[in-house]
């Protein structure tokens, strides 16, 4: 677990099968970009997930403890709303921020692009011999695909920016 290669180390050969230099500069900076960002809201994701489920269920555990030691300890009893507003603010920032949304959206375009190359390096499907007249004609059709990926994904991108932006000024 501690030696194990990143996601993008592993589909590194992907990438490293691409002749043309700047074709293979782009994929490799997209789909590094991609799979950085789906990882980064996958652990927001599970962090913000984790407290939301388990500060609530500690606040029924302190709920008890501090009608339990309610002598003992009075300022016990602040506690309680402390954690309870730690959870709701969790939630909410999870709501808001969108993290699960966008992690799928990054992992679908990391997915599709590896998909994509992969395709290509194997000439299969659109990139065929068959489908293709020459290599030339298959490298437009592949850089095509790859840019449309990466248009489709930022305007995505916009779309869940642009949807937190207005929910946070209809809240003003």
């Amino acid at each position: 677990m501690f030696f194990r290669k990143s996601e993008f180390a592993q589909y590194r050969f992907l990438v490293d099968g691409l002749s043309d230099e700047i074709l293979k500069k782009r994929v490799e900076t997209s789909l590094r970009f991609f799979i950085t960002r789906a990882n980064k809201y996958k652990k927001r994701n599970t962090v913000l997930g984790t407290l939301s489920i388990v500060l609530p269920a500690f606040a029924t555990f302190a709920s008890a403890a501090a009608s339990f030691y309610e002598t003992k300890y009075p300022s016990l009893d602040l506690v309680v709303p402390v954690i309870t507003l730690v959870a709701t603010v969790t939630a909410g920032v999870m709501a808001h921020f969108k993290f699960s949304e966008k992690m799928q959206n990054y992992r679908n375009l990391a997915e599709s692009m590896k998909s994509e190359v992969a395709l290509y390096e194997c000439h299969a499907q659109k990139y065929s011999r068959e489908k293709s007249e020459n290599e030339e004609q298959a490298k437009d059709v592949f850089l095509q695909a790859i840019e449309k990926i990466i248009e489709d994904g930022y305007r995505k991108s916009r779309e869940l920016e642009t949807a937190h932006q207005s929910i946070a000024e209809n809240g003003k």
